[in-house]
């Protein structure tokens, strides 16, 4: 034994690993030489097997570690140049919140021009009250037009429902010599007098034909006579609209507007589920980044790409724009956004037999076989799937086509907006193990009016059924589709864990989601349902170091008292941003 020991020790002699040389190696300086240390009343951490700390060590945009005491955290703290910042001793930080579903073209463009809607807004700088009834309506349209002096006045929120029937005619009455467009509250229908028709260059049959009739677009989708351009002819629409829509001073106030909106209300993520239908896939990525790369601007976007602008081989595209444009806050993966059918605010989502109790039928803004070719395409190149859809005769199309794709791993298919699902259909979600994005503001603001018009008391109070989805398991993502809602997830998760309508009625109470699952669907799963549960939605180590600071405790306060809840800033990769600021 003592001949082999002193064998090793002459091996490790001649290898130069003496215990002199051992001793006198310099020590190695510890990773993340300046540390910063955040305490609060609690961390919500939205992570099952760590929920709450009062501390969390952050370096250079990543969390390191979290603890109950400073001294817990000393694997990260030692031998470094550490700040431990107390100021939000008496808050609450959770997780960043997510916003899966966004469309910040759509929101520079609406953010500058005046709403008038069945709900109050509060948005930066400015509050719309709420309007119902046609004499309503009309006196804050003479009021708004009176406080503009637009070449082309535009305004949202009309709904025939709540404000009464409204076309070419009925406009030309109101704004005789004013050129006016109304946006409907879906965004998904335009309305235009005869003088804005001419200003847009459509003021003639014949120059309205031209412009509408094209191969994409469903000759029923634009009307003359009316003055209606909706659906497959809506982005046409838009495109005559643009000069007026993105004049570069409203373009900077809603960049501008934007920011703070997410801001006040604590987003830190989002995903651009239209990326390129407004202006194309360049000028959009352009705008963004002047945005997004910005030190100022305390959140970063996803751009999903509608299908139809996805030209060539998917992966190629997905290469060229990656190389040109993507940074560390304006970014691109293989998910793509897909349309099955019409808009659920404005009543042209496909309903199964009865359909609408007033005979109207819905529309399609990509017919089925068109959708199915289009699905294959993507799917074939390995992307992942988000899909509009509204309606359960929508859904049935939608379920139907994913069950003819080829088995795959590691691709996710995201159902978005899933207005009317039956009971059948969500256990078909749930055996499928497909994801759901839901906008849960259909219940709030139409489950009353469609119970009287359109769906009936049944079938408008089982409107965003996301409890059976939850009771089935489903990943499950809120999301706002501004100005579908106001770009504010505690406002989401407040209306899909209560269910109350714009009159105080609560509908199908069994539909609630936990305030557990509603919380989940604005940090993890909703960051979960756009790919990146990995890197955000929940305060663990090696993720972003993005938090949402708040005055109270959800959980402690409960479901009832989310929209109670003020916001006071976010700290986003590690640097605080007040929301006043």
């Amino acid at each position: 034994m003592r001949k082999w020991i002193h064998g090793a020790i002459a091996i490790l002699a001649a290898l130069g690993f003496s215990s002199l040389s051992i001793a006198s190696e310099t020590p190695k300086a510890p990773p993340y030489p300046q540390v910063t240390v955040y305490e609060a009343a609690k961390i919500v951490t939205m992570e099952p097997g760590y929920p709450e700390a009062r501390f969390v060590a952050t370096a250079e945009g990543i969390i390191l570690g979290l603890g109950q005491t400073k001294e817990d955290l000393s694997a990260w703290t030692d031998g470094r140049d550490v700040t431990f910042d107390s100021r939000f001793s008496d808050q609450i930080l959770m997780p960043g919140f997510i916003e899966p579903h966004v469309h910040p073209m759509q929101t520079i463009m609406m953010l500058p021009i005046p709403f008038i809607s069945p709900e109050s807004w509060e948005l930066p700088g400015k509050t719309y009250p709420a309007a119902r009834g046609k004499a309503a309506y009309e006196r804050r349209l003479r009021e708004e037009l009176s406080k503009s002096q637009d070449a082309l006045f535009i305004t949202w929120g009309h709904h025939k429902l709540f404000h009464g029937e409204m076309d070419r005619t009925a406009l030309d009455t109101i704004a005789p010599d004013r050129a006016v467009v109304i946006w409907q509250r879906s965004f998904h229908e335009i309305i235009a007098n005869s003088k804005a028709l001419e200003l847009l260059d459509i003021g003639t049959a014949a120059a309205f034909q031209a412009e509408f009739n094209k191969p994409q677009i469903d000759p029923d989708h634009a009307d003359y006579a009316s003055g209606i351009i909706h659906e497959t002819a809506l982005f046409n629409g838009i495109a005559k609209l643009r000069p007026y829509l993105f004049s570069p001073a409203k373009v900077r106030q809603g960049l501008k507007d934007m920011r703070q909106m997410m801001l006040e209300n604590g987003v830190t993520t989002s995903a651009d589920l239209a990326f390129g239908g407004f202006g194309g896939p360049e000028m959009e990525s352009q705008l963004f980044k002047s945005l997004y790369d910005q030190p100022t601007t305390p959140s970063r976007i996803l751009a999903i790409p509608i299908a139809p602008l996805v030209l060539g081989d998917p992966n190629k595209w997905l290469e060229d724009m990656k190389s040109k444009y993507e940074s560390d806050k304006f970014f691109f993966s293989n998910r793509v956004k897909l349309f099955a059918d019409g808009a659920f605010f404005a009543q042209y989502m496909q309903m199964n037999p009865p359909g609408y109790s007033d005979g109207h039928e819905g529309k399609w803004l990509t017919e089925p076989d068109e959708l199915l070719q289009q699905t294959k395409r993507f799917w074939d190149a390995g992307w992942n799937l988000h899909t509009h859809v509204n309606g359960d005769k929508g859904l049935d199309v939608v379920l139907g086509i994913t069950e003819q794709l080829n088995p795959r791993n590691g691709q996710d298919i995201v159902m978005e907006h899933l207005g009317y699902s039956t009971e059948a259909q969500n256990r078909r979600i749930g055996k499928m193990g497909l994801y759901v994005s839901a906008q849960p503001n259909y219940i709030r603001i139409l489950g009353d009016t469609y119970a009287k018009t359109g769906l009936g008391p049944d079938r408008a109070a089982q409107m965003n059924r996301l409890g059976s989805l939850e009771r089935k398991g489903v990943p499950l993502g809120l999301h706002s589709d501004f100005n579908m809602a106001p770009i504010d997830p505690l406002y989401l998760a407040w209306v899909a864990s209560n269910r109350i309508t714009l009159d105080g009625n609560v509908k199908a109470p069994k539909e609630r989601l936990s305030l557990d699952k509603a919380l989940r669907a604005i940090t993890i799963e909703a960051a979960q349902i756009i790919g990146l549960d990995a890197m955000v939605g929940s305060i663990a180590t090696g993720k972003k170091a993005d938090f949402t600071i708040l005055d109270r405790n959800p959980f402690e306060i409960g479901a009832s008292k989310l929209q109670e809840i003020e916001v006071q800033g976010v700290i986003f990769e590690g640097k605080w941003f007040p929301a006043g600021g």
